[in-house]
């Protein structure tokens, strides 16, 4: 491919990677971003204070530095190409340039090779950002199509677009047609560079060379490597089920669904009556043929998702640097749960026992809780029997730990909240609306309206369940696309985008290093004359080129877990060992691959065609 096309393709690339980020800069008040995603509602608990942080929030913090991440890879793919296109202008400019300064000697008007220059660029741009708009048309409207369910985009900023065109446009002429410019400035002599010709390539500019070569592998290894974790972190989480175990033999094959039991008539909105009211409801969509309930609880709860409150509670014997610490603070996430959700959700009993307690159980304060297992390894020594408090209320109320269950798996958004789990007995905390999963035995592809029907009859056959009304009725499975899949959505866009760059850094890098090793022809032919055999030349080569491959993608891992450390969420892991060593074996030998046919020519050729070459 000729440098001319090349210089097109890397442009309309650059045009349609920065108007893809600049339309998800959204202006006005708000988040920078235009991506916006359903989130897990709070519901009031009776007999809880009110969270001090909703579920809500912890989501689409996460979503907000997902979102930042995937604009930072955008800006930094946009900024790796823009390097490999300042290069190609670079190696352009330095092949034209001693044919145009023989031009100007023999009397060319300097106005019309400016002109030429000008309108050959304005060409190019005309081409590249066509192509650039199409095809970020096309990376828009996939994101779109693919986005998790609940996930919308909002206008994004009308000036974005104008500004990331402008600056391209000023970028290509300051580096295209501002050199032919400087041709004729009074105060450079054109017979002075004409004769700037040397017999060996200067060290600063080698060393130029290869810090450019270097860059352009790292930016490009970063980019894949940090959206690689995005989509790794993404896929190691449940996809394709809410459970964290297999279904109990009863359930069958099914469409599992979640929905939201409100209570409509006034006649319940006292506590207990509400309370009787949903395990009345839990026995009939257990009891009703073809549907297995697999929980009650609040919003969320399934997923480990829910609002977080201040904890205080007692450790005893506990110690910090050697001095006692028995009252714990700290934040965690508070869920009201109906009798059989542990077993139905597949968390086991680790200690104590859960709501269920023995006749003979004597608990000090009469209000039992149950915590999880990372609660109780940071906060506890023997967490049965002792006592913690919720801050928020008015009045100091303690409660009894009764039992430590197993975590939900993690992950996803939310998951950069607490990981400390406190549930409450919703017989005891009725919430204002309590959320259900349920496996109805029908067809996966059959329609939601065919599971609610069958829902719908199952709560009107129990006692007052036609005063219960189902809102925000929905697939399982959506939920956990929306959790868990936003991370593998966006990381698979920024992704697609790195491809794409790593293509053009590769093109870039290829032509980069061609430049420069057949700049140093000469000091290669003066070496071969000198009586260097030809293999100790091609190692040369190839040992700079495995240098500049080794130094680019050690920095590119090294910057991508700095970047999602930094800005992606905690749910992204900053580490995978199979990726990292998958890309740096492509880049590595990548860079290798480009130094081969140089390394051939310097090894085979004789020195004088070698020097001539340069």
């Amino acid at each position: 491919m000729t440098l001319s096309r090349i210089a097109i393709v890397n442009c309309g690339a650059l045009i349609a990677l920065m108007l893809t980020a600049a339309l998800l800069i959204r202006g006005g008040q708000g988040p920078f971003h235009v991506i916006e995603t359903a989130a897990t509602p709070t519901v009031e608990v009776a007999g809880l204070p009110s969270p001090s942080v909703p579920a809500a929030t912890l989501e689409l913090a996460d979503l907000d530095r997902l979102a930042l991440t995937s604009l930072a890879l955008l800006l930094l793919t946009s900024l790796a190409v823009l390097v490999a296109l300042l290069g190609v202008i670079g190696s352009e400019n330095l092949a034209a340039k001693g044919r145009r300064v023989i031009e100007v000697m023999l009397g060319a008007p300097p106005r019309w090779l400016v002109r030429a220059a000008r309108q050959l660029w304005w060409r190019r741009l005309l081409i590249s950002a066509a192509a650039g708009g199409l095809a970020c048309a096309g990376a828009i409207a996939w994101l779109v199509r693919s986005a998790p369910p609940g996930t919308a985009f909002r206008p994004p900023a009308a000036w974005a677009p104008l500004l990331a065109l402008s600056i391209i446009v000023l970028l290509v002429y300051v580096t295209g047609v501002a050199p032919v410019r400087r041709l004729y400035h009074p105060g450079r002599s054109l017979l002075r560079e004409a004769d700037q010709r040397q017999y060996t390539d200067p060290r600063p500019q080698q060393f130029n060379r290869v810090l450019l070569v270097t860059s352009q592998l790292a930016i490009a290894v970063m980019i894949l490597a940090s959206s690689g974790l995005m989509i790794v972190s993404a896929g190691r989480l449940p996809s394709d089920s809410p459970r964290a175990e297999p279904a109990p033999p009863h359930a069958g094959a099914g469409q599992t669904v979640v929905g939201q039991l409100a209570v409509q008539s006034g006649a319940f909105s006292d506590p207990a009556a509400r309370g009787g009211l949903y395990q009345s409801a839990l026995a009939a969509l257990r009891d009703a043929p073809g549907v297995a309930a697999e929980s009650l609880a609040t919003p969320g709860a399934w997923m480990g998702r829910g609002p977080s409150v201040i904890a205080i509670n007692h450790c005893g014997p506990c110690s910090a640097g050697g001095l006692p610490n028995p009252i714990h603070r700290t934040r965690v996430r508070v869920h009201a749960v109906m009798p059989g959700f542990f077993a139905n959700r597949g968390m086991r009993i680790l200690a104590g026992h859960g709501f269920d307690l023995p006749g003979d159980a004597e608990l000090k304060y009469g209000r039992p809780v149950v915590i999880n297992e990372s609660y109780a390894q940071a906060h506890f020594i023997d967490p049965v029997g002792r006592a913690l408090m919720l801050s928020g209320g008015t009045e100091e109320v303690w409660y009894d730990v009764v039992g430590v269950v197993s975590d939900t798996p993690r992950g996803g958004l939310g998951d950069s909240g607490s990981r400390y789990a406190v549930y409450y007995s919703a017989i005891e905390h009725p919430p204002a609306e309590i959320e259900f999963v349920a496996t109805v035995n029908v067809p996966e592809s059959a329609g939601l309206d065919d599971s609610l029907r069958v829902v719908r009859g199952a709560l009107d056959a129990a006692p007052e369940g036609g005063s219960m009304g189902i809102t925000d009725f929905r697939r399982a499975s959506d939920d956990l696309a929306r959790v868990w899949g936003t991370a593998g959505w966006m990381g698979r866009g920024t992704q697609a985008a790195g491809a794409v760059a790593a293509l053009l850094v590769l093109a870039g890098v290829m032509s980069t290093l061609r430049a420069h090793i057949r700049a140093r022809f000469r000091e290669l032919g003066i070496r071969a004359a000198l009586g260097a055999p030809p293999r100790s030349l091609r190692r040369m080569v190839l040992r700079e080129t495995l240098r500049i491959g080794v130094a680019g993608t050690g920095l590119g891992l090294w910057a991508a877990t700095s970047v999602i450390a930094f800005l992606s969420p905690r749910a992204v892991a900053i580490f995978d060992a199979p990726l990292f060593l998958l890309i740096a074996g492509l880049f590595i030998g990548g860079a290798i691959l480009v130094g081969l046919p140089g390394a051939r020519l310097a090894a085979t050729a004789h020195p004088r065609t070698v020097m001539r070459a340069g």
